[in-house]
């Protein structure tokens, strides 16, 4: 999903995925979807550190498949063992994306993932969406990051009527 900011991208995410009641009509996800979501900006005073973040979610990982998860998503020793609210944007998307990659979905709701990101995070989750075997809704604002990744182009800002 592309178009200019204001017109609603995060909105209409956030409506299928029922976080806030649709402008008009309604909403109904089919069965057996398995869906993960990227939020743009998490806001928060998170005092976890990115393990403890981890293990939360994923209570059976050792401390190893933790620590090498964080590490895979570009996280260093430092960024791994401090709170989440004292790492920078990118490094906190980065957790929020180790999060995302290590669970089973079918269906990715990516509200602007590179925000924040380095060259080599972005290349890392450009591989790891190449490499996903189901269906991606994304919303981006850098053509260069998502031309040879997408199949379908929908820009907001010309919208009158969508029908998914």
């Amino acid at each position: 999903l592309v178009g200019t900011n204001g017109i609603g991208k995060t909105t209409l995410l956030r409506s299928l995925l029922g976080l806030i009641k649709p402008l008009s009509g309604s909403v109904e996800q089919g069965e057996n979807l398995e869906i993960g979501y990227f939020e743009q900006e998490v806001k928060g005073e998170n005092r976890t550190t990115c393990i403890e973040e981890l293990w939360q979610e994923f209570p059976s990982f050792s401390q190893y498949e933790v620590r090498s998860a964080l590490a895979k998503c570009g996280l260093t020793t430092k960024h791994i063992e401090s709170q989440v609210r004292v790492l920078s944007g990118g490094e906190q998307a980065k957790v929020r994306l180790c999060k995302l990659v290590n669970r089973d979905t079918n269906i990715l709701l990516l509200d602007e993932p590179t925000n924040h990101l380095d060259v080599d995070a972005k290349d890392e989750l450009k591989k790891a969406l190449r490499e996903y075997r189901g269906s991606i809704l994304l919303i981006c604002h850098e053509p260069e990051f998502y031309q040879d990744v997408v199949n379908e182009v929908w820009d907001m800002s010309r919208w009158t009527t969508k029908i998914f």
